[in-house]
């Protein structure tokens, strides 16, 4: 099918005005509009991401926002996450900088609702599921990015399950000619001169970095990209290969993430698993059998027994900052025109990519080594020392840290492969049809060394007894420094996690008009998409016995299989409905509508539909909808084993002055007679009971939309969208600490039920559900977001200065973003993260991206300007926050400036260089106490963690 070159610009010009004209690039958009008469006579349709309608005068409904290829380029983005997470309708999130808890892997996340919520594309097509589930973007090769398009508003109607927030559509170069070699550079650079932070790691001892850091975290990239024509004109094929290699960076290579702050952020941290050893000391004076009466103690240089812990341990230096990874991606398309009903292509895309995390080293976590008595040589004068009654036995718990071992690496393989093959074509005049097959499947192998097995542990401490281990050494935490490297190994094992994701997909539509529309429509008919699609996703994870028996000390609880798969058979319509044209002010109107049945073989049916408009003033354009979009449970969350887990924050009953008060713990299950006593966890680490639930039914949300598109005068463009996006029955979890809070502030069965407390009263000592405290914490279909905001998209071109600038500025504001964990119950535990940093959130009511591009002859050179605006240190409860005495100093955190500045130049006809330096300024990211940030180098992240970034790149292209 061919369309008329005029009528078809003119299409162009009116779905990317007002469909993507709050684009940050400077390129795309614009640079259609400026198509002269001697284009070609014929074109082929268009497709919009937000609909598979194919037409004359398709239009959008709900706000794109476009990332131009230009803009990977003068970021010095080497992945497509380092720039597309930048922007301010993204949730700042870096794989990279992220160690302890990262999926291993990119993701995107929209609006902040998760990236579960948020439908990832390739050329409208899904990408294959993770290893957690969520997509994985390393698949997509930056250097073929032709455009990104970012779609606020549920899509569920167009695309299916996931939309909730919207759409992120990588759109690939898959018409690429010639041949392209680029290879890149970058660095990072700090001038590590943190007065506040060295003077805190001076008070302990601590070593750190200071002065300039020199280049670290580098990274090496080289992508291969070629193209052509072939069949006289018929046929087209792309290939691409990229490499990529990412140096680690360390947390000891920065002076302000050398030590782990405090909870309070005024003192460097630790852990009290250290490297001496620490011990608490419990004995049944009382009879009750509970050995409740304890001591914490560790020894002293001369091998007696102090009353009292030894100083923490500092875990930081030793953890990635910045973690390694080296990946491969190789990718072709291929299209050919048997004729015009007939046009069969392909796309394949294949990663391979190796990853690691490391973190500080493994240890007996407070393992427990029962019924000693005082006559065992082994506890030396421990009795005598604590004055521990001879007559009965007593139980120690030891944490001792194995610093003689090395710290705990996991180390990933991952294989994902992606292959569409499909069948395209006219079906008369008015009528296309495009159907096709899609698998992809996903491998990831994964090992973890240097991690204590707890039955070792128990072993080698006792002097290995009668019956332990093939293999053990005494590891002798009795005496001080006499734990031998060799005795160490013994107790370490190896975790092997293998895990493996598919997807298969088909799908089909015939799309058109049906051949009438309304008088008033300037003789547009009505477009409609009618379609079928048929998905199945499985999910297999399986690990080692030991692992999935929880013996690993350092893993946090067990890691049981999980096996599974889902499927869904759904129909789908769309349509466009042109009204009015050139009636009065109205150049244009016209109305989308779509509807799509699921039905799904776990969760039931789902019916998702949309209505939208698009008007056309002349100087503005309008643009809204609605739409119900759903999201169905995944696998994990149907099927994962309920098991002991470990959340990070705080039990507001530990420790000798609890912020809870008598009765408020005995809410949350505490006998009064322990209050004051309960031991706390330095680490801020303690024990929820998680897992999957077979009854879940989709999640779904309410998504309205309102724009106006603004072009005053010639070459600028205003853009502004008001969003609004309810979701209810949310898939997930209520939350640990919200369990604990609000059962000890109200008493309600129903979450006080959830709080488990250990004999001594403790949520966090061991692992075992039988023996040990915990919060159940399980998956439900429970709780509701509401998120609101408005974006603003402005773009101006002109000519000065002998050459052409090209300004943009594309910012979002926040209204809402107020989350309900407890619907229906209380109601008191809603907060409102709009403008709030707190354990819970992070979300400044403004950030914006605004670049000033200058462009003359042979040479470009282009400064940009991210802003992160300032948040308020309140608490979910709407207190102020003072726990993190750092950030309550300033009342929240300020807001932050990043400048940017890279230009790049042509070297004759075929070479081009691009050199740059982001945050120029080297600017440290915003540092909090540890319990805003307990995981994460002591500073929040998105916020750029490693200093001044310096990328170069030189292309070849024939």
């Amino acid at each position: 099918m061919t369309l008329k070159t005029t009528k078809l610009r003119d299409a162009i010009k009116f779905a990317l005005v007002v469909g993507a004209a709050s684009a940050m690039s400077t390129g795309a958009a614009i640079a259609q509009d400026e198509g002269t008469e001697d284009e070609a006579a014929t074109l082929d349709a268009i497709v919009v991401t937000g609909t598979r309608i194919q037409s004359q005068t398709v239009t959008a409904s709900s706000p794109v926002v476009e990332i131009n290829r230009d803009e990977f380029q003068f970021a010095g983005a080497t992945r497509v996450d380092d720039l597309v997470n930048q922007y301010p309708q993204l949730s700042t999130y870096f794989d990279s900088f992220a160690n302890n808890g990262s999926t291993g892997y990119p993701t995107i996340d929209l609006r902040g609702l998760g990236p579960q919520r948020t439908l990832t594309l390739v050329n409208g097509n899904r990408l294959p599921p993770g290893a957690a589930e969520v997509r994985d973007i390393s698949i997509i090769p930056a250097a073929l990015v032709s455009r990104v398009d970012i779609l606020t508003g549920g899509a569920s109607a167009v695309y299916g399950s996931d939309a909730i927030a919207g759409v992120v559509n990588f759109v690939l170069d898959t018409e690429f000619e010639g041949v392209s070699i680029t290879a890149g550079y970058s660095a990072y650079q700090h001038k590590n001169d943190n007065n506040y932070m060295q003077g805190l790691l001076d008070a302990r001892n601590f070593d750190y970095p200071s002065g300039n850091s020199g280049f670290d975290g580098v990274s090496k990239n080289v992508d291969i990209a070629m193209g052509g024509s072939f069949a006289d004109g018929a046929g087209h094929a792309t290939a691409w290969l990229t490499y990529r290699k990412n140096d680690p960076l360390f947390q000891g290579e920065r002076d302000y993430s050398s030590c782990a702050l405090s909870a309070s952020g005024t003192s460097c941290g630790g852990s009290a698993t250290n490297a001496a050893g620490n011990f608490y000391v419990g004995q049944d004076t009382d009879g009750d059998g509970i050995y409740d009466d304890g001591f914490s103690t560790s020894l002293n240089p001369d091998g007696s027994w102090a009353g009292s812990y030894g100083a923490p341990y500092n875990f930081a230096p030793i953890n990635y900052y910045q973690r390694p990874d080296e990946r491969y991606t190789f990718g072709a398309s291929l299209k050919y025109e048997i004729n015009e009903h007939f046009r069969p292509y392909m796309e394949l895309m294949y990663v391979n990519k190796g990853d690691s995390s490391q973190i500080a080293e493994s240890g007996a976590f407070f393992t427990l080594v029962p019924g000693l008595d005082c006559a065992n040589p082994l506890v030396g004068s421990l009795c005598s020392d604590l004055g521990l009654d001879p007559t009965l036995p007593f139980d120690v718990y030891v944490a001792k840290r194995n610093v003689e071992g090395g710290p705990r690496i996991r180390i990933d393989e991952t294989n994902t492969f992606r292959v569409l093959a499909g069948l395209e074509g006219s079906i008369n005049d008015s009528w296309s049809y495009n159907a096709s097959v899609l698998y992809a499947q996903t491998r990831d192998d994964s090992q973890g060394l240097n991690d204590f097995l707890n039955q070792r542990i128990v072993d080698g401490i006792l002097g290995c007894p009668a019956g332990a281990f093939t293999g053990c050494i005494p590891y002798n935490i009795w005496e001080p420094n006499a734990v031998t490297p060799e005795a160490a190994a013994a107790l370490a094992g190896t975790s092997i996690y293998e895990t493996s994701t598919s997807m298969t997909q088909f799908s089909a539509y015939a799309t058109g008009d049906i051949g009438f529309g309304f008088p008033s429509a300037g003789g547009e008919n009505i477009s409609l998409v009618i379609g079928t699609e048929w998905r199945e996703e499985t999910y297999d994870f399986n690990a080692d016995s030991d692992s999935q028996a929880g013996n690993f000390a350092g893993a946090g609880g067990p890691a049981t299989p999980v096996t599974g798969s889902t499927k869904v058979s759904e129909v789908f319509m769309e349509s466009i409905i042109p009204v009015l044209a050139d009636v009065g002010i109205i150049n244009s109107l016209s109305f989308d509508v779509g509807y799509r049945y699921s039905d799904y073989d776990r969760a039931g049916t789902a019916d998702t539909y949309k209505f939208g408009f698009a008007a056309d003033f002349g100087m503005v354009r309008a643009r809204g909808g609605y739409n119900r979009a759903i999201r169905a449970p995944g696998i994990n969350e149907l099927f994962a084993t309920q098991s002991i887990a470990l959340w990070a924050g705080s039990d507001p009953c530990a420790g000798p002055t609890p912020s809870f008060t008598v009765a408020q713990c005995q809410n949350t299950g505490l006998d009064p007679s322990r209050y004051g006593l309960v031991p706390d966890n330095s680490a801020g680490q303690y024990n929820q009971f998680v897992g999957g639930n077979p009854n879940l039914k989709p999640e779904q949300a309410d998504t309205y939309t309102f724009g106006v598109v603004v072009t005053p005068i010639e070459n600028l463009t205003v853009s502004v969208d008001y969003y609004d996006i309810f979701l209810e029955d949310a898939i997930g979890t209520i939350g640990a600490s919200t369990i604990l809070t609000f059962c000890g502030i109200t008493g309600d069965p129903f979450l006080c039920d959830r709080v488990n407390r250990s004999g001594g009263g403790d949520l966090w000592r061991g692992s075992d559900p039988a023996t040990s405290g915990y919060v159940s914490n399980l998956t439900d279909n429970f709780g509701e977001r509401s998120f609101r905001g408005i974006d603003l998209g402005v773009n101006y071109r002109f000519d000065a200065l002998g050459g052409r600038i090209a300004t943009s500025l594309q910012g979002s504001y926040l209204l809402e973003q107020e989350v309900t964990p407890l619907p229906g119950v209380n109601e008191a535990a809603t907060y409102d993260c709009t403008g709030n940093i707190n354990p819970s959130c992070q979300a400044p009511e403004w950030r914006h991206i605004a670049n000033v591009r200058y462009s003359r002859d042979w040479y470009t050179v282009n400064l940009r300007w991210r802003y992160y605006g300032s948040m308020d240190y309140i608490l979910t409860s709407g207190a102020v926050g003072t726990g993190d005495t750092l950030t309550a100093a300033n009342g929240g955190i300020d807001a932050y400036n990043y400048f940017d500045l890279s230009a790049s130049a042509y070297i004759g006809e075929y070479a081009e260089i691009t050199v740059g330096v982001n945050n120029i300024a080297d600017k440290e990211p915003p540092l909090v106490g540890g319990a805003l940030a307990p995981l994460n180098g002591n500073s929040l992240g998105g916020y750029d963690q490693a200093g001044r970034y310096f990328f170069t790149s030189v292309s070849f292209k024939f």
